[in-house]
Order: C-alpha cells, then structure tokens, then sequence
C-alpha cells in the first residue's frame, strides 16, 4: 500500500496542502500585526497634530473638523464608557482639552478629553483582509483540483494493472484501450495492440501446431493399420512399437502447446505409484518387453498430481535413465514426499538447469546428439503441476527426485477382482 503511486501521491498533497495552509496563516497574522503597528503610528501621528492644533488656540470645533476630514466618526457609547473607564487619567489641575490614542477590543481610537467632556473618535476606514482569505481559499481549491485532475488521470493505471494481471493468467481476450491524450493512454494503447498481436501470433501457432499433428497422425494411423496386415510377427511388432511411438510424441507434443499456451486446465487427482508405473511402461512399449528395466521398490504410495501429465515427466525421466545408464536398470523409490528416479551412470557434466533447454547438447561431447524435447517437457510439465525436480550424484547412482508429489506413504487399497 506505501509503495502504490496513489498513496505517494495522496501524501504529497497533502503535506502541499498542509504546507499552503501554514504559509497562508503566517502570512495573514503577519499582515494584521504590520497592518496594527501601522495604525498605532498613524494615529500617535494624528494625536501629535491635534495636541499642536490645541497648543495654538485651536478649538474643538476645528479639531472635530480635522478628524472628520480624516474620516473619523464619534464612536459608540460603550466604547465611550469603556475608555472613560481605563483611560480618564486627566493631570491634576489640567483644564484644558487633551488628545490620546487608547486601545480597546484590539481596536484603536482617538479620545478628546476634558474635565467635563469626553468624546471618542473611532476611523471608518478599514483595513480588509477578505481578500487574502479568498486567495488562501482559492489556492486551496486549486490544490484539490489539481490533485483530484492527477488521480483521475492515473486511475487507468488500475484497469491496466488488472488487464495485465488477467494477460500474465493466460487471458488473451482483454482490452486495454484508454481514451486518454497523454503518456497512460499511449501506453495503454500500445500494450493493448500488442496484446492483439500477440493473441493473432499465438491463434497461427496453435492452428498450425494442429495442422502439423493432424497432418502426421494420418498417416501414422495408416500405417498403423498396414502394420497390423504383415505376416512377419517380429517385423509387425517392430512397426506397431514405433508407430505407437510416434503417436505417443505427438500426444505430447499437442499438451506441451496446451501447456505453453496455458490452456490446459490441471487436473490433480490421487493414485498409487504402481498406477503411474504401469502407464510410463506402456507409454515407454515396457509392458511388450522380455526384460522389465524398472524396478519398483514402492508401489503403494500415493501421488497427488494430474496424472496425464505427471506420467508424461516420469515416461521422459525413465527413458533417459534407461537410455543413458550403465546397466539399462532404473531404480523407483519414494522419500516421505518425495519420487525418487536413480540409475547407475556417470555424473552430468553441466549444471542441471542447462538440461531443460530444448534440444540442449552436451558441449562437452563433441559427438552428443543432445537430448531432444525430452527435459524440457520434464520441466514444463512438473512447473505446471508447482512439483519441483532436482539432482543428485552419490557412489556413482544418479539422483531424480521430484519433491512434494507424494501425500501418503504405504497406502492399503483394496485388491481388485481380476476379469475372466
């Protein structure tokens, strides 16, 4: 939430607000104290010119006259009270008239004074700070326009995040346009064309993914089906073995571009080791075989996994251990959690990442064939799943070990009725 631009921004303005709001009160203070020590002077200089006009003979009558001139009015009676009150301060055998400055209510006045009269002069001029008020009110107002025009423009940021959160899950049929002029709705609007492209490349790759695997299923199945017409057994089984072969690579091809395209939607389920062995078998034509390469040492632990795929790593697991081990045996264990795949074989030359590349090669060898799609369908399909593979090489045995895919161990089920 700290980190969100909103919140960043929302903090500015606030301190920016705060900030104006602080100015403008020193601001007006500053001027209402300048604005009183002003007329203190002014009216001290006013007091000075009436006591001179007093000094010359000058009557009340050209003293109210002055006063008037200068815009001052006789001011209320309570005024008048109140300064008698504080201010009637005459000098003992003072007969004359005398003029003062006093202060009252935070207001100053001007006092004429006599042993028998007093009369009060209050200006009428005064000074407004209205308009500073308005100006503190108007940059405030302007403050919040200026923010609320912000977060309005940033909003959209919000409907492409999830546009782009929707895009990251594999959604594809999104739209991002933003009817905007500035640098969000470029932005929008050109992740929003590639996200069409993207959508139109992905749409030709799937169609011409099936094309292909349509195209070579044909005539893998008929020739299957002349295979099936040869006298010879050994010669039959020879071509049945490896158009079933083919057929399986290209079953997994069409679910790794389901895989990669995200549109495969797991479906994880329980079921024994023995279960997942005995379908790698067929998938691997193990089951046709006279020796049985695989030895079992676990049968009734139990998997959670999607089983279609989870087959298909360990089917590609154990035709490389099979393939590249020393004795042609495969050892299949379990580890609490864990599905462990060993072999006897030497250690791998690279680091065990680099063997998920497709078609990776053993730079090591100068003759290495590479081993095909068969890691990286392995790694594909376990990330799926959120299994994790690593490796291991202890007293010449190689390690496979697909962590977190076991939920029971020695699970007792039922045997089943064998068919007659």
């Amino acid at each position: 939430m700290r980190t969100s631009i909103f919140f960043k921004i929302t903090i500015l303005f606030l301190f920016a607000l705060f900030s104006f709001f602080a100015f403008s009160f020193y601001f007006i203070k500053t001027q209402i104290e300048y604005e009183a020590n002003q007329s203190e002077i002014k009216y001290k200089q006013f007091t000075t010119t009436i006591n001179q006009i007093i000094a010359h003979n000058g009557n009340i009558e050209i003293i109210e006259k002055y006063l008037k001139e200068l815009g001052f009015e006789i001011a209320p009676e309570a005024d008048i009270k109140e300064a008698l009150l504080n201010y009637n301060k005459l000098p003992i055998g003072f007969n004359g008239l005398l003029a003062k400055t006093v202060k009252i209510n935070n207001e100053i006045f001007i006092l004429l004074e006599t042993r028998n009269k007093a009369t009060l002069y209050k200006d009428t001029f005064k000074t407004s700070y209205q308009n500073y008020y308005l100006i503190t009110f108007a940059g405030i107002l302007l403050l919040i326009f200026l923010f609320t025009l912000v977060i309005k423009s940033l909003l959209p940021l919000k409907r492409l995040r999830q546009q782009i959160r929707y895009f990251s899950n594999g959604k594809l049929n999104i739209n991002c346009k933003i009817d905007q002029q500035d640098e969000i709705g470029e932005l929008a609007n050109e992740f929003n064309n590639a996200i069409k492209k993207i959508a139109a490349l992905n749409e030709s790759r799937s169609l011409f993914l099936r094309s292909i695997m349509h195209e070579l299923k044909t005539p893998i199945t008929k020739g299957r089906i002349t295979a099936e017409m040869i006298e010879n057994p050994l010669q039959k089984e020879r071509l049945t073995s490896a158009f079933e072969r083919l057929n399986t690579l290209i079953n997994e091809f069409a679910k790794i571009e389901q895989l990669t395209s995200q549109s495969y939607k797991i479906n994880k389920r329980e079921f024994l080791v023995d279960e997942l062995i005995e379908q790698t078998k067929k998938m691997l034509l193990i089951d046709k075989m006279s020796v049985d390469p695989i030895v079992l040492l676990s049968p009734n632990d139990l998997i959670k996994a999607d089983f279609d795929l989870f087959a298909m790593a360990v089917k590609n697991l154990l035709d490389n251990a099979i393939k590249y081990g020393l004795d042609g045996k495969v050892l299949i264990n379990t580890d609490k959690y864990s599905l462990i795949i060993a072999n006897k074989g030497n250690p791998l030359k690279m680091q065990f990442k680099e063997y998920f590349k497709p078609y990776f090669k053993d730079s090591t060898k100068a003759n290495s064939q590479g081993f095909g799609l068969g890691m990286y369908i392995i790694k594909n399909t376990l990330d799926a799943q959120g299994f994790n593979i690593t490796y291991e090489h202890k007293d010449g045995t190689n390690y496979f070990i697909i962590h977190g895919c076991i939920v029971e161990n020695f699970c007792i089920v039922p045997k089943k009725d064998k068919k007659l």
